[in-house]
């Protein structure tokens, strides 16, 4: 066990991230409070003193998950809020490099799912998932204004589409063990959404399949 003197915050977020990892190579009802302990290096009753419960821990996972994947998308889609071949590129290889970088990540959103029954977990994390959705119609919306998108097409439920490739791309990992798909092809497929000017702009950036 760890003896080492560490800044509150820093061993709650030290605990937090180890309790990530034990639920996804446990799943929740599989985890222990001893078993995260054992991952941190701190005791059971230091964890205690951070965490009331085993489902604290996990909703607080659920949080610090969910928030990562939606702030990432967040500033992406802000940054190339005027691009939207750049933006949604941006998108798709921030999604496979948390998958690649953080494979607890993809184990994560199973065990969301597996658990959006419970009260407590779809109030933690459905704001994050109706953020991110809404963040995306946005956007699509202002592409259809700016001539980039055509104006048939539905933005809430393209953003929808777009918001579960995530888990889509999830899942590839889990039963392939390595993310094999190209950002730049994922673009290719939007090209039946485009206009004119849409497509022009795919085919001068080099992306056209």
């Amino acid at each position: 066990m760890s003896t080492r003197r560490m800044p509150a915050a820093k061993r709650k977020r030290q605990i937090l991230l180890s309790a990530i990892r034990v639920f996804a190579r446990s799943t929740y009802h599989g985890a222990t409070t001893k078993s995260i302990a054992e991952e941190a290096g701190v005791t059971e009753a230091l964890l205690y003193r951070y965490f009331g419960s085993k489902r604290d821990i996990f909703t607080e996972a659920i949080q610090h998950t969910a928030g990562h994947l939606t702030e990432g998308l967040e500033e992406i889609l802000a940054e190339h809020a005027d691009s939207p071949l750049e933006a949604i590129s941006a998108c798709i290889e921030y999604y496979v490099n948390i998958l690649e970088s953080h494979p607890d990540m993809a184990r994560m959103i199973f065990l969301v799912l597996a658990e959006l029954d419970e009260e407590d977990v779809r109030e933690i994390y459905l704001p994050f998932q109706k953020q991110a959705v809404a963040v995306m119609a946005e956007c699509i919306r202002r592409w259809q204004k700016t001539g980039y998108v055509v104006e048939e097409l539905n933005a809430d439920d393209s953003a929808w589409l777009f918001f579960g490739s995530y888990m889509i791309l999830a899942q590839v990992k889990q039963s392939r063990g390595e993310v094999r798909l190209d950002p730049q092809r994922v673009v290719g497929l939007i090209r039946p959404f485009l206009t004119e000017k849409g497509m022009k702009d795919l085919d001068d950036l080099g992306q056209s399949i």
